[in-house]
């Protein structure tokens, strides 16, 4: 029997996905919120994308709705492919109306499964996971047509933890995730992005600011041996904090293909000229989510964590000091917080609980 699922968005990510499940023989149900029906017009008229590049060929859609309960209706595994910065809107609009028998799904998660049960409550909550990295290097490339460069090795967590043998199985028959993190903190920990757009992103902000007057690639132009030097720096920072927390985080290694102990020449080697990631444009502005997202929903939430269990992370609080200048904001406001995450107040012991069994302790009160 051929399965249903629902793709939440509507940008490069979620058309990405739509199109490559399609090609594999799964019904797809796509989503965008009313106020951005505008922006993907031909999507909802045709029902069809347009893909270039691994995947190739026009793909009929299920639905494309404005209406969460038509888009969730029936299916299994519902599917939140947006930036960090939506996850709360998509949380509060799926609470009330997804049931405790499915499964939602963030790509990529950046402390999704956290938020997302905050927001819904305990009782009678699905099962949140969220994978650290989206599957495919792609970008849009007109109305509802996308360009998928290359495939990306993604990996999954589970919130309640304990949930992960169950559900792991019909999952990878979606995904080919190549490994179960411990738990949702781990995966948060383990998101790419961050890791390896902000050294480039910093230290090109005077061509990313003038990219109307000449193009920027970022890994052709912004990847350089100084900006992966910062790379590593801000990887060696969150991989302290993991290792306080008893984990052993590999996401570049896991993105790359690089060695653990990758030095900052092997880095550039393997993003400076490579094959899916040099065609990206952009970003082209100060508030593309190279940094609109990468901040508040992986640097901030790193920073923080690292305070909590008393590791020091210089260099990426510096890099948001920076960017709260360049941007005129406070980042560390605008972040996710404990209490965004429902995790204010507890211990650590607590907090392992918590995301093993999704069930939460007493928190003495002040």
């Amino acid at each position: 029997m051929t399965q249903t699922v629902a793709v939440l968005g509507a940008g490069h990510g979620a058309h990405a996905m739509a199109a490559d499940l399609v090609s594999r023989g799964f019904r797809v149900t796509m989503f965008e919120m009313p106020q951005f029906r505008d922006g993907v017009r031909e999507l909802f008229a045709s029902r069809a994308i347009r893909a270039s590049g691994v995947v190739q060929g026009t793909f009929a859609l299920e639905n494309v709705t404005c209406d969460i309960d038509e888009a969730i209706a029936g299916v299994r595994f519902i599917f939140v492919v947006t930036p960090a910065f939506a996850h709360a809107a998509y949380a509060r609009l799926l609470r009330g109306h997804v049931t405790a028998d499915q499964v939602v799904v963030c790509y990529p998660g950046a402390f999704a499964g956290l938020l997302f049960r905050t927001i819904f409550g305990d009782d009678d909550c699905p099962v949140v996971a969220e994978v650290n990295n989206l599957p495919y290097d792609t970008r849009l490339t007109g109305p509802a047509e996308v360009a998928i460069y290359g495939r990306n090795k993604v990996n999954i967590a589970f919130l309640p933890a304990d949930r992960g043998p169950d559900l792991i199985d019909d999952l990878r028959a979606i995904h080919p995730f190549e490994k179960v993190y411990t738990d949702v903190l781990e995966a948060g920990l383990s998101v790419v992005n961050p890791g390896v757009h902000s050294g480039p992103c910093l230290l090109s902000v005077t061509a990313i600011e003038n990219s109307a007057k000449r193009p920027f690639f970022l890994y052709e132009h912004g990847v350089t041996p100084a900006s992966c030097r910062l790379n590593v720096q801000v990887d060696n920072e969150r991989k302290a904090i993991g290792r306080r927390l008893g984990y052993r985080l590999t996401p570049i290694e896991d993105f790359s293909g690089l060695p653990e102990g990758y030095t900052w020449q092997e880095l550039y080697m393997s993003l400076h000229g490579n094959i899916a990631l040099t065609p990206i444009s952009g970003p082209h502005d100060l508030d593309s989510r190279y940094f609109t997202e990468d901040t508040p929903h992986g640097l901030v939430p790193w920073s923080i964590i690292g305070r909590a269990v008393g590791v020091e992370t210089p260099v990426i609080d510096s890099i948001i000091n920076i960017y709260n200048v360049l941007h005129e904001k406070d980042w560390r406001a605008h972040g996710r917080s404990a209490d965004d995450l429902g995790l204010d107040g507890m211990s650590l012991d607590q907090i392992v609980a918590y995301v093993r069994t999704g069930k939460r302790e007493a928190v003495p009160a002040g």
